[in-house]
């Protein structure tokens, strides 16, 4: 399913046809509705929130498990920005029976929007092997831990939710970045879902944000997405998105 782009093409009854009557759709910023029967009227409020800052659309990646889909969008704005964006579509045989997407907020309005969390049951992470080490590095705020876990061979990188002007690159520049991430303690992430696909070597994590640092705050949802050398199991991607600010209380 190209989600975003029949969205913008107003081809609302193509992805109505790929829907379950019992559909879950949680959009960013857009809003949240339970039901086949609900979702035209958030599909159109998803095309208004888009259709007049959108230049071109992009699928960056895709990548799926047995139950669910991953796509990620590169959304170049008409204001010379770019806008990451993923869905993330559960299956259900044929069809489609929940869709979520992230992004940030920034590239559009240099500012940001409460999301809140959406999940309520956690689940442990038990692999990859290499990202369930990162997790537990940046939980303790460990800057050589987190870079023990990253492939340099591979020109591994860091992108930011906000987009691609906030890439992190090199030894010295994820060296920094992390340590300006740490700067006030570790970042404690809460899982709740997940998406591995092995054989091209990507995961997908749904978590929860509510402590960074000595900061405590409302949880906010999002997601990261980790691309793995296959031989060494090492990170040799990260890319964020969520919409997470320390200042909702």
């Amino acid at each position: 399913m190209n989600f975003i782009e029949m969205v913008i093409a107003n081809e609302y009854s193509t992805i109505l046809e790929q829907l379950t009557d019992d559909v879950q759709l949680n959009l960013q910023t857009v809003g949240t509705i339970i039901g086949k029967d609900k979702s035209l009227e958030l599909l159109i409020k998803q095309n208004d929130y888009l259709k007049n800052e959108i230049q071109e659309v992009k699928i960056f990646r895709q990548f799926e498990d047995d139950d669910q889909l991953v796509i990620e969008y590169d959304i170049l704005l008409k204001n010379t920005f770019d806008l990451p964006l993923v869905a993330v579509i559960t299956k259900n045989g044929a069809k489609f029976n929940s869709i979520r997407t992230y992004h940030s907020v920034y590239p559009l309005t240099e500012g940001h929007i409460f999301r809140a969390f959406i999940f309520d049951k956690l689940i442990p992470l038990i692999e990859p092997t290499e990202v369930v080490h990162y997790f537990e590095a940046i939980s303790n705020g460990s800057v050589e831990k987190t870079m023990q876990t990253l492939s340099f061979e591979d020109d591994v990188y860091f992108r930011e939710p906000a987009g691609w002007r906030w890439n992190h690159k090199t030894k010295a520049g994820l060296h920094e970045h992390f340590e300006h991430f740490f700067a006030d303690g570790g970042v404690p992430l809460k899982f709740h879902n997940y998406i591995f696909d092995k054989n091209k070597g990507s995961f997908a994590g749904e978590y929860t944000c509510d402590v960074w640092g000595s900061a405590t705050f409302k949880p906010q949802a999002g997601i990261s997405i980790y691309d793995i050398n296959k031989e060494t199991g090492k990170i040799k991607a990260i890319r964020v998105y969520d919409n997470v600010d320390t200042s909702y209380v």
